[in-house]
């Protein structure tokens, strides 16, 4: 595989090197671009009209129409298309490293308290539950997130998957820089989960675990009691014991750091505004399926609420004599209406994937608006409300100059369902994705398709002229598998797939030590092929291809 590297170097930046000059090579610059004659939707509920918006070094530098395109800069017309402020996943888990079992990898030692009375002391033990020491930005490994950009999800605020006391949560940017890079803000919130912990593991009952975050709250409040006495006059008194999860839980009960509540019924969100509201803390709801029947509340209290993506999924091949609750029904039927309803009700709210996936994101973002959301109050919360919430807004959630240049490009409205995303803009760095067909349905009334099995002769459009590779495929329905080949070496692609005319596959490699990416995607007429090559985070290129007998 290592031997492709000069091939794809040559592609992306125009001169042929070889083996030896590779780690000489420094990451580029992002560069300047005036995106002209667009029409911009800011997030805030103006739209700007043939405008031109100047990118300048990963910063949104000047908006506005007459403005002049600076010298050197890539000028890039845009007219007929709208521009949108990158969209913002607001709670995932995603973006983690992996341990060998599933699960995120942690740091060594997590706390596992055991509750003392009286004395404000708490045994440090090995055991599950007890993250709130832990800070997702120290476990960071944001890669493949092609399908976010592509959705348009160009931010994620990601939260550690394990306990009750589940660790801070970050927010940062789903581009392709190193994890420390793409951190916009780190401990935005604690994460919490009503989690039991195993039948023989205290606490092993829902009831059990309520008792237990409060009384760890309650211990939290004591140890600081107890050291600001100490701290006061420490001669001639015992050192209170030093606990980490009691130490990461200060700035929750001095109200700096919020609660995150999972809670999409009524019940569970009263409840959890109930528990914070004892210690006076931040609270911030996640779920929120049920929530207007609480919105006065959440109204009341200022509460946000971050509404799943993840709607109740119909009973799939349900038995014959089975038959869906009235309660279950209504539930699976609201769930898409939720945001409509807090709108109406007047209670902040953004919207998080909850395990749904990329394409599943926008798609079921444009259902609540299907189901009564206005489109600027859904691109609002998806965008600027979510940056307000999360406390990033100064560099997030609108197109406005001086903040980070995380744009959308779509050629038509983004809430129409044929709307595609042509580019998008992380920390400034630009990605194209080219233009899909729109399927034909043949006589059948099926879509339309091709088998790419076979080889494909296949030139790409570099600053340093064309260069040849082969593309030998195999296709098994929607799947593509194969690999491409050069002069320089074979490396397999993975990834692919075939939708209708369309074709997307990817390639990496080991570039300076990091893993890079390069995608190809397109579209094929009879035996013929063109689209578009991209290195991840370096730019993109045309190419264009014939099937070879």
């Amino acid at each position: 595989m290592a031997r492709v590297i000069p091939l794809v170097l040559v592609l992306f930046l125009g001169s042929a090197l070889g083996q030896d000059d590779i780690g000489a090579i420094p990451r580029p610059e992002p560069p300047v671009f005036a995106l002209t004659g667009a029409t911009v939707v800011v997030g805030d509920g103006r739209v700007l009209t043939d405008t031109t918006v100047v990118v300048s070094h990963g910063m949104i530098e000047a908006i506005g129409s007459g403005i002049s395109v600076p010298p050197g800069a890539w000028e890039v017309d845009l007219a007929g298309m709208f521009i949108y402020p990158g969209l913002i996943d607001s709670l995932t888990e995603n973006g983690f490293r992996k341990a060998s079992g599933g699960g995120q990898q942690r740091p060594a030692g997590p706390s596992g308290r055991q509750s003392q009375s009286g004395g404000g002391e708490s045994a440090d033990q090995e055991g599950p539950g007890y993250f709130a020491h832990v800070s997702a930005a120290d476990m960071l490994e944001i890669d493949r997130a092609d399908d976010w950009r592509r959705s348009g999800v160009l931010s994620w605020h990601v939260a550690p998957d394990q306990g009750i006391f589940r660790g801070r949560t970050a927010v940062v940017n789903v581009g392709w820089d190193d994890a420390d890079s793409s951190i916009i803000r780190s401990d935005v919130a604690l994460k919490m989960a009503y989690q039991t912990l195993g039948f023989r593991t205290y606490p092993g009952s829902l009831m059990g675990v309520i008792a237990h975050m409060r009384q760890t709250l309650l211990d939290a409040q004591h140890y600081r009691k107890a050291w600001a006495v100490y701290s006061q006059n420490p001669r001639g008194l015992k050192r209170p014991e030093t606990d980490r999860t009691l130490e990461a839980l200060q700035p929750v009960i001095e109200g700096k750091l919020p609660l995150i509540f999972p809670a999409a019924r009524e019940r569970e969100i009263r409840r959890s505004v109930s528990l914070a509201s004892e210690f006076d803390a931040g609270c911030i709801i996640a779920g929120g399926f049920e929530a207007p029947a609480a919105a006065e509340l959440l109204k009341q209290k200022q509460i946000p609420v971050l509404v799943s993506l993840k709607y109740p999924p119909k009973p799939r091949d349900p038995h014959p004599e089975d038959e869906e609750t009235v309660d279950a029904l209504r539930y699976r039927l609201d769930a898409p209406r939720a945001a409509a309803r807090l709108h109406e009700a007047g209670v902040r709210f953004a919207f998080y994937s909850d395990g749904a996936n990329a394409r599943d994101f926008l798609q079921n973002l444009r259902k609540a608006v299907e189901e009564g959301l206005p489109k600027e109050a859904a691109l609002k919360a998806a965008s600027l409300t979510a940056a307000q919430i999360l406390g990033v807004s100064e560099q997030l959630g609108s197109v406005e100059p001086g903040k980070i240049a995380n744009l959308v490009v779509a050629d038509a409205d983004l809430f129409d369902k044929d709307a595609q995303i042509r580019h998008v803009f992380v920390d400034g760095v630009h990605e194209e994705f080219p233009a899909k067909a729109k399927n034909a349905p043949t006589a059948g009334g099926d879509v339309a398709g091709i088998d790419m099995s076979g080889s494909w002769s296949v030139s790409i459009q570099t600053p340093g002229g064309n260069q040849s590779m082969t593309f030998n495929l195999q296709q098994q329905a929607a799947d593509l598998s194969g690999d491409v080949t050069s002069d320089m070496g074979t490396t397999s692609i993975y990834d692919g797939s075939v939708s209708g005319q369309d074709f997307s596959f990817k390639i990496e490699f080991d570039m300076q030590g990091n893993t890079a990416v390069v995608s190809f995607s397109g579209t094929v007429s009879g035996d013929s092929l063109s689209g578009t090559a991209t290195l991840a985070g370096m730019g993109s290129a045309p190419m264009e291809g014939s099937r070879i007998p």
